[in-house]
């Protein structure tokens, strides 16, 4: 007996692939992910549809996927949507790749074939193209307008006409087809459909030998204009009389300047602060060009120091922001790949002290996410169609949270580290509905500025400065790539900003055995000898007061011994040395120069075996930390040549990072 279903339940199968029944449901390719294990149940019941995908898709995203309304799941009761115009487009062959559909009561949905004489109504991969192609191909001249029914009309008029589709749906690769053509484009009459054509403009100033953008006086769009009246000869008047189009210039600088300004009216923050915040907002516009996104880490040490404050004046000026403080793990991961926010976290102390899964998942997406191509996978499906996916985690993230970031987490961020306004240091009350107008046309700008350098960022490649990491670097870059675009005194003080924020950092995160390196290194300096016994040395090392060593294991002090374990990884090792008439354990001080100068970026003057070059005779018994008698035979053959180019030479470790700073720690603005 043939099965009996519904309208409803035919009409939605149609838009799947994969179907096959599974008892008295169906089983399909989820549309929500990338799906290979049929992770989709449909069932009706009770004159509806009930829909499931057992990897965690929700229906609202199935059913954006599918490009329907949740309330077309009902399958009785429902106004059918009739369709009233099918657009297609096609390849430069005229073959078919996919449709928009427009319906009754006013809708549009997308479909393509599917090999079989039906629909499938989501797009997945298929390339995307302009609308009639093989026409544009063939002309010279060419409108560009908002929508099909726009471009029927042009070419209703004479016109080769042409369109993305809707508003916002331009691609960079549909400037091609154009290149070196004459292009007119029509906008529409509204701040959206302005917006639009002028990032198209944008897009395709430079490519074609003509480009012009006009708005027809007294309609809405190119159909309106025409059912008022509009002629063939009536829009080439137009067009003739309308002047080529020109990027605006905008500077650069102002706009940082006036970005840095807005955040510190309700946040208390340092010059060099607000100038890599002003960057970072920036950077958000246009972050998938970059090879590497910077992270914020905004920390304090007490609450109400304006942690959640700067999350919420960052929400009203950067791209497409998610604030957020907690969501389930699968949520995170699925909605950075869909949609690549800008994820603003607050209270992530809480998020990693928290339940284990979510603080594991945060910590793998943050690990990855600072680089493009970065990715998390995670199981889907559900029993034995059970799978995986790699999810895209790479987007820019500001973390707020008191204390410490995960050291992982803090390597790949530049910290904002937060104070409570002092006596006296004001700042104004943050009230988004009075802020919202001001922060519209500010993002703009900051918009129109980005897409007007976009090019040029692409090619950039900033000079870093030495004194960052490697990671510090990368997430520099784009900033720097930012300033440099934005010219004036911006490069500089960039520059200056990145290194006394980063320096502060590495500061803050030296490694045990970093700050062991820095303490010897130190050590050395203040005896002025170049040899140690190891007693000696640990007995300096238990002094240093701001060092862990005299409560060094379970509070007691370090040893000889402890030591030699501790440098084991450096590859430096006690042995034989003579002081005096003595030859105890211990070590030379040219033996860590490799190290001083790997790890604390300090080059050494004094090189390994240096000894056999100096032959100083010292006071033997004098006793203490004094120079010794270096003798021929103890030390190696070949004294080492000083690099007389080292800017750091000879300089404790304990001064590294300031020297770093240079002398030119920016003022406030």
């Amino acid at each position: 007996m043939r099965e009996r279903r519904s309208a409803g339940l035919n009409k939605f199968l149609e838009r799947l692939e994969g179907v096959r029944r599974d008892g008295k449901q169906f089983k399909a390719l989820c549309p929500a992910h990338h799906d290979r294990n049929a992770s989709l149940s449909v069932r009706e019941t009770n004159e509806k549809l009930l829909v499931k995908c057992f990897a965690g898709c929700t229906t609202e995203d199935v059913c954006k996927a599918l490009e329907i309304e949740v309330c077309e799941l009902f399958t009785k009761h429902r106004t059918a949507k009739q369709i009233v115009a099918e657009y297609s487009y096609t390849d430069e062959g005229g073959k078919l790749l996919y449709q928009n559909i427009r319906f009754n009561p006013k809708d549009f949905r997308q479909r393509k074939p599917n090999g079989k004489g039906r629909w499938t109504w989501t797009l997945g991969n298929v390339r995307r193209v302009l609308y009639r192609l093989p026409e544009v191909l063939a002309a010279k001249e060419v409108l560009i307008v908002e929508g099909e029914k726009d471009a029927n009309t042009g070419n209703a008029i004479g016109f080769t006409a042409t369109t993305s589709g809707a508003a916002g749906s331009w691609r960079e690769e549909f400037s091609d087809p154009l290149c070196g053509k004459i292009v007119t484009i029509i906008a529409d009459a509204d701040s959206t459909g302005r917006k639009c054509a002028q990032n198209v403009a944008g897009s395709l100033f430079g490519t074609v030998e003509s480009l012009k953008l006009l708005e027809l006086p007294g309609a809405k769009d190119l159909s309106e204009w025409v059912e008022s009246g509009g002629t063939h000869e009536l829009l080439l008047d137009l067009i003739e009389n309308t002047p080529g189009w020109q990027p605006r210039q905008i500077d650069g600088s102002t706009v940082l300047d006036r970005v840095s300004a807005y955040i510190r009216r309700f946040v208390s923050l340092s010059g060099s602060q607000a100038r890599v915040a002003a960057l970072w907002v920036v950077h958000t516009y246009g972050f998938a060009a970059a090879v590497a996104t910077p992270y914020l880490a905004i920390t304090s040490v007490e609450k109400q120091s304006g942690k959640t404050r700067l999350l919420e004046v960052f929400e009203t000026l950067i791209a497409n922001a998610w604030l957020t403080g907690r969501v389930t793990a699968a949520v995170l991961i699925r909605k950075i790949d869909a949609e690549q926010p800008t994820l603003l976290l607050d209270e992530s102390d809480a998020a990693f002290g928290g339940d284990k899964e979510y603080a594991e998942a945060l910590r793998g997406v943050l690990n990855t996410g600072h680089r493009k191509g970065g990715k998390a996978s995670c199981c889907v499906g559900q029993g034995a169609n059970v799978g995986f996916k790699d999810f895209s985690t790479f987007c820019p993230k500001a973390i707020a949270g008191i204390g410490r970031l995960p050291d992982t987490v803090a390597d790949r961020a530049i910290p904002i580290r937060l104070k409570r306004a002092a006596p006296g240091e004001i700042v104004e009350r943050f009230r988004r509905r009075d802020v919202d107008t001001e922060a519209a046309i500010l993002r703009e700008q900051i918009e129109e500025w980005y897409m007007s350098i976009a090019a040029e960022l692409s090619e950039a490649r900033p000079v870093l400065p030495d004194a960052l990491t490697d990671r510090q670097q990368d997430g520099a870059e784009p900033l720097l790539a930012i300033a440099d675009a934005a010219g004036r005194e911006w490069p500089e003080a960039a520059r200056r900003a990145l290194i006394e924020l980063c320096a502060e950092a590495q500061a803050l995160d030296i490694s045990n055995g970093k700050l062991l390196l820095s303490d010897i290194l130190q050590v050395f300096e203040a005896a002025g000898v170049d040899r140690l016994s190891s007693v000696e040395l640990v007995a300096a090392l238990l002094d240093v007061e701001t060092s862990p060593w005299s409560e060094w294991s379970r509070g007691k002090p370090l040893t000889p011994s402890g030591l030699a374990r501790l440098l084991r990884g450096y590859l430096i090792f006690p042995h034989s040395i003579r002081i005096g008439e003595k030859t105890p354990k211990g070590y030379e001080r040219g033996e860590f120069g490799d190290a001083f100068l790997r790890y604390l970026r300090i080059v050494d003057t004094v090189g390994p075996q240096s000894a056999t070059a100096q032959q100083s005779n010292t006071d033997a018994g004098s006793g203490g930390l004094s120079k010794r008698n270096m003798e021929v035979g103890v030390a190696g053959p070949d004294p080492e040549i000083p690099n007389e180019n080292g800017a750091c030479g000879g300089v404790a470790a304990s001064q590294s990072v300031a020297a770093t700073c240079d002398a030119g720690v920016e003022e406030d603005l």
